[in-house]
């Protein structure tokens, strides 16, 4: 036979196997990244929560405009043209880069934090209420563009706006919180300050939203502020050079979700996908060594009857058990072995079954043999009873007459130790 060898079969499904998990771990690469980090239930466009903007950012989708999120580079995502949505950004998460590509941003619309909320244990990407945030962390958020001076504060949502140059007003209620301009130009704002400034540096135009309430999701869609979000983001897009596909990009780096940059397969062997990894690669194993010992040349299936002598006596004694002949061949076996002892012993020739017994059972008596062999014969024939007695009937009658033998012919056990003490 030859060495054990894969088969074709094997080696198929081996390949299949690798390319099934190299394919699984781009798949949760490019999909789990935002998952593994940052915050679902804050104000981000992930966020369904009451502060965040996924409503914000499905009604530009929805309005058939190239919208799309970045966790990534929003500067490369949003290429030339684009405009990049940086919504109540969490200042932890900007460093130095951040502040660097917002500097660079062609167009950017920078809404300022307000709330703060906190999770709902039952309903993770809930929040189960909200505080105030302080102005301080507003007045962060500002710093990140060039604001030259200018300053939060808050109060009272005033009844109308006597600067409006968006053209759909702004609904809300309770406390609004607006900018004290210094070199920025109003756009949406009152006689106290502006929900709605302008940075023009050359070609590039930065928007600040002092107010998150009128793009959130528990807002938007109060009054006018759905046409008024959509105008804001018509009013900061360019339109001209070709630019009127330009995507708009919410960058959700501000609020802790970033894309990996290592290689597809490193998702499997980080947490939680790890314990995927290992089970897979235990059950590779477990077939591997399942199926190392079977490809290869197949061993010559043996034969069911076989040769020779013990093959032969094994078949016919299942052959005879399986016909239930266990009182025939019992009744035979007892009397070959008589027979056999008389032939031994030189029993007379021309003596029925009988007389042979007899002469037998007088040679045992003169040798000292416990047993009798008319007596076994008897047992043997008349063994009766339930199926389990019977076979131990029918055992301890062919154990019987094969201890007889050995005595008959052989002598007792009492006879030897006897000529051995007078050897002795």
């Amino acid at each position: 036979m030859s060495a054990p060898a894969f088969s074709r079969r094997a080696v198929v499904l081996l390949v299949l196997s690798a390319v099934a998990f190299f394919a699984l771990s781009a798949i949760l690469s490019s999909m789990g990244s935002p998952g593994l980090s940052g915050d679902r239930a804050g104000a981000g466009a992930y966020s369904v929560s009451a502060i965040g903007c996924a409503g914000f950012f499905d009604l530009l989708v929805s309005r058939g405009l190239p919208a799309l999120i970045s966790t990534g580079d929003p500067l490369s995502d949003a290429g030339r043209h684009g405009t990049v949505i940086v919504a109540a950004p969490d200042v932890q998460f900007i460093g130095s880069d951040g502040a660097m590509y917002m500097e660079r941003a062609r167009r950017l619309l920078l809404i300022l934090p307000k709330w703060r909320g906190s999770p709902d244990e039952e309903r993770p990407r809930w929040i189960a209420g909200v505080e105030p945030l302080p102005m301080i962390i507003a007045q962060e958020a500002l710093a990140l563009a060039p604001s030259a001076g200018s300053r939060v504060f808050r109060k009272e949502w005033p009844h109308g706006w006597a600067i409006d140059e968006i053209g759909h007003e702004p609904s809300g209620s309770g406390i609004v919180q607006l900018i004290r301009p210094e070199s920025m130009k109003v756009l949406v704002g009152d006689g106290d300050g502006a929900l709605l400034a302008e940075i023009t540096e050359g070609d590039r135009k930065i928007w600040v939203l002092s107010d998150p309430d009128v793009v959130s999701n528990h807002g938007i869609t109060k009054g006018g502020n759905a046409a008024f979000a959509l105008a804001l983001v018509e009013g900061l897009r360019e339109t001209g050079n070709g630019s009127a596909g330009a995507p708009v990009v919410f960058d959700e780096t501000a609020h802790g979700f970033h894309a990996s940059d290592a290689p597809p397969y490193r998702a499997l062997f980080s947490i939680p996908f790890s314990v995927v990894t290992v089970l897979a690669f235990c059950s590779a194993l477990m077939m591997l060594w399942a199926g190392y010992g079977r490809f290869g040349a197949p061993c010559p299936a043996p034969s069911q009857l076989g040769f020779g002598k013990a093959r032969l006596i094994d078949n016919s004694a299942r052959l005879l058990d399986y016909g239930g002949h266990h009182a025939a061949a019992l009744s035979r076996y007892v009397r070959m072995t008589v027979r056999s002892a008389a032939r031994a012993l030189h029993a007379p020739g021309g003596l029925d079954e009988p007389s042979l017994v007899e002469w037998l059972d007088r040679i045992g008596l003169a040798r000292g043999v416990s047993g009798s062999c008319k007596d076994i014969l008897r047992r043997a024939d008349d063994a009766d009873g339930t199926k389990g007695e019977l076979a131990k009937r029918r055992f301890a009658c062919a154990m019987d007459i094969y201890r007889w033998k050995g005595e008959v012919i052989d002598g007792s056990a009492e006879r030897g130790r006897n000529r051995q003490s007078r050897q002795g």
